[in-house]
């Protein structure tokens, strides 16, 4: 396995079919529009989002995470798939992803560099790895389901 800047071309398609087949993707995330087809994934990426993969030795996408700046400092998602969720690799996985996008320009030079994300509260394998990474709870989210966690430096 290894950890890549970006999607190759099949990454994207695996994205894609992972976004409409995944039961637990679909349940738990925007996904399956977010990344409805390639011209959303495109127009998706327009919004400045650091994407990076977890792939295996065959390039089949096992995982990715994305970061962008808004106007509340950082947002961040992480995605397992397959064969790769479930076995312990999530949380080395975000933390790596997050130390090498905190040393892109965009981080080093924001002025506002807390993190945030919404995950779902039924989630609790995600929930465990963003508090072990430091996370708290500071609201609820959009809709009753969700959560919004918060990291500050």
């Amino acid at each position: 396995m290894k950890i890549v800047k970006g999607l190759s071309e099949k990454n994207i398609e695996e994205l894609i079919k992972y976004a409409k087949s995944d039961d637990l993707i679909i349940k738990n995330t925007s996904d399956a529009s977010r990344f409805f087809d390639k011209d959303a994934y495109n127009e998706w990426l327009k919004k400045g989002r650091k994407i990076y993969s977890l792939v295996d030795e065959n390039d089949d996408l096992m995982g990715v995470t994305w970061f962008g700046k808004d106007k509340d400092g950082f947002t961040l998602a992480i995605r397992m798939y397959g064969k790769a969720r479930g076995k312990g690799l999530s949380e080395n996985f975000l933390r790596e992803t997050m130390d090498d996008f905190m040393k892109e320009p965009e981080y080093i030079d924001a002025q506002n560099k807390s993190w945030w994300l919404e995950v779902s509260k039924d989630n609790l394998p995600a929930i465990k790895i963003y508090e072990k990474l430091g996370f708290v709870k500071t609201s609820d989210g959009v809709t009753l389901d969700k959560a919004i966690y918060c990291k500050s430096f």
